[in-house]
């Protein structure tokens, strides 16, 4: 994976977002530069660029889970839309029926 697809939205700095005179903390300045760049990058005059992945990863993270029995949750929420650099063919994450993601081509006409 490109390293911009592994990050889309920065996770919101959990410490202090001013410092004692009320100025922007390092770690704000940070979240806010890297959020900027993200959805400048992603969400452009352009239109919305999906993450581009290859075959294997999108298997990969379709049986992404945590837990297990009936506590088992896949961490892949159905609506994901990916780009199969492989097949060079959209991507969208359905319920299989049996409550697990599975990543359905777009097909196009």
């Amino acid at each position: 994976m490109a390293e911009r697809d592994l990050i889309r939205i920065p996770n919101l700095p959990l410490g202090p977002m001013t410092d004692s005179n009320g100025n922007p903390t390092d770690d704000e300045l940070t979240y806010r530069q890297s959020l900027n760049t993200n959805l400048q990058t992603l969400f452009g005059k352009e239109g919305v660029v999906v993450p581009t992945l290859t075959a294997t990863q999108i298997t990969t993270i379709e049986g992404n889970s945590i837990g297990t029995g009936a506590n088992l949750l896949y961490t892949t929420q159905y609506g994901t839309i990916v780009y199969n650099s492989t097949a060079n063919s959209i991507m969208i994450a359905v319920d299989d029926g049996a409550g697990a993601p599975l990543f359905k081509t777009v097909t196009l006409t």
